[in-house]
């Protein structure tokens, strides 16, 4: 067993509950047993300088030291066991002092090792308290002393010089181990303080990145409600105008195609909501994308389709020019493209203005213009027009809702889909939205 198990032995199983109070307890029981161990010398010396009542006395405080070491074994309070530690060794030291010459005595300077034990192993507190005492102790041998009280010097006075010389380095000794040991159990607890601020602080980072995960989470989550209340307008408006065709017409044929119709937007927003939910279980909200050869100048003009009631409200003409070009890309993305951009027209143009969509095709590229006549685009305000949730100054002219996120879901899939989106505030006067996309 190492000297650590040792002092563990003589510690009472409550203290492991506590750290703070188990250093304290392994700090007094170090105390006791190398006081004990001081004690024990002593002895020794005492025999030499045959000095009967040192003997005793020490033997006295070695068992005694042992024993309040044992104390700690029970529930006792550890300050009134430190308390019993500091008054054994003090009363030692005084009855020494007392046979040996009072204030002349080689002990006499050992009543100051009372105080600074009591400050090193009980707490400041005591520490003052004995302190008083010591001082007023001292005082007591001086006041004898000038009295000219005569005391008893009981040991072997021919070995006086041997005696001093002996006995006052053991003050240096026992005050310097004490402490030493104490610092020591010091230097482990701040060690351990610190290796435990470490761990709190590793653990408040860890809480950190966890809470902007649950951030971002959050935000995504409420991006993927925008998003779906966002497009899904559109298809939901169209299932409402298409229906209340359909209450009005009489023809069986034209019933057939309007319930077709129903079935074709429904069916989309049935894809968008599968898609958006998609995203939301896939990395940084990923699209799943289903590429496929579409013509894109049937996929403007069906987007020009699903939003004719809004146009022929406004009384708005959607011309769609240019050839016939193919892309390969997913289809429900590039219909969500067109309907945002030539909603955003319609909600932001005049009664009986008019939206051009031109398309252009190179052997590398197709382009698609979407030109309205509305109020364009401040030039201090363009660097915003991507950016989720913005709201600029032109403001929609029937007034229709708008949520300031079409635009960031354009640029989003359009790159998404292997395209590039941007504004182009020199093709018209109104504003003009460029969509360019690979060749097939």
């Amino acid at each position: 067993m190492n000297f650590a198990g040792l002092v563990d032995f003589f510690i009472h199983a409550s203290y492991h509950e506590d750290s703070l109070k188990l250093r304290k307890a392994r700090l007094f029981v170090r105390s006791c047993l190398l006081t004990s161990l001081f004690s024990n010398s002593y002895i020794w010396f005492s025999m030499l300088f045959e000095f009967d009542l040192g003997v005793y006395l020490m033997i006295f405080n070695v068992a005694g030291f042992i024993a309040l070491a044992f104390l700690v074994k029970t529930r006792l309070s550890l300050l009134l066991i430190a308390n019993l530690y500091i008054l054994v060794g003090s009363i030692a030291v005084c009855v020494l002092t007392y046979y040996s010459g009072g204030i002349w005595s080689a002990v006499y300077p050992w009543i100051i090792s009372t105080p600074v034990l009591a400050l090193l192993v009980v707490n400041r507190d005591y520490g003052i308290v004995w302190g008083i005492l010591s001082f007023f102790v001292m005082l007591w041998f001086g006041w004898l002393e000038l009295k000219g009280v005569k005391l008893p010097l009981a040991y072997n006075t021919e070995l006086k010089a041997e005696w001093f010389v002996s006995v006052l380095p053991g003050l240096l000794l026992i005050i310097l181990v004490i402490s030493t040991v104490f610092e020591s159990v010091q230097t482990n607890a701040l060690k351990n303080l610190q290796r435990q601020n470490e761990q709190l602080e590793n653990q408040k980072e860890t809480i950190a990145e966890q809470s902007k995960k649950l951030e971002k989470l959050i935000d995504d989550k409420d991006h993927i409600i925008r998003i779906l209340a966002h497009d899904l307008k559109n298809p939901l408006a169209n299932i409402t105008t298409i229906s209340n065709i359909l209450k009005e017409e009489q023809e069986i044929d034209q019933q057939k195609k309007f319930i077709a119709m129903i079935e074709k937007v429904s069916a989309q927003a049935q894809g968008l909501v599968n898609n958006v939910l998609d995203m939301a279980t896939m990395e940084e909200g990923a699209l799943r994308l289903k590429p496929e050869t579409l013509n894109i100048k049937e996929v403007v003009k069906e987007a020009v389709n699903s939003l004719s009631e809004q146009a022929r409200q406004k009384e708005i003409k959607i011309s769609v020019l240019g050839e016939d070009a193919k892309v390969y890309v997913d289809r429900m993305y590039l219909m969500l493209i067109f309907e945002n951009l030539i909603s955003n027209s319609l909600k932001f143009s005049q009664k009986f203005q008019k939206i051009d969509i031109e398309i252009l095709v190179d052997e590398l590229r197709t382009v698609v213009k979407v030109m309205d006549e509305g109020p364009g685009i401040k030039p201090e305000e363009e660097d915003q027009l991507f950016e989720k949730f913005t709201k600029l100054s032109a403001r929609p002219t029937g007034e229709e809702s708008s949520s300031g996120l079409g635009l960031s879901l354009v640029k989003r899939y359009t790159e998404q889909i292997g395209g590039k989106v941007w504004y182009d505030r020199e093709a018209s006067k109104g504003a003009t939205f460029v969509v360019e996309l690979p060749r097939k």
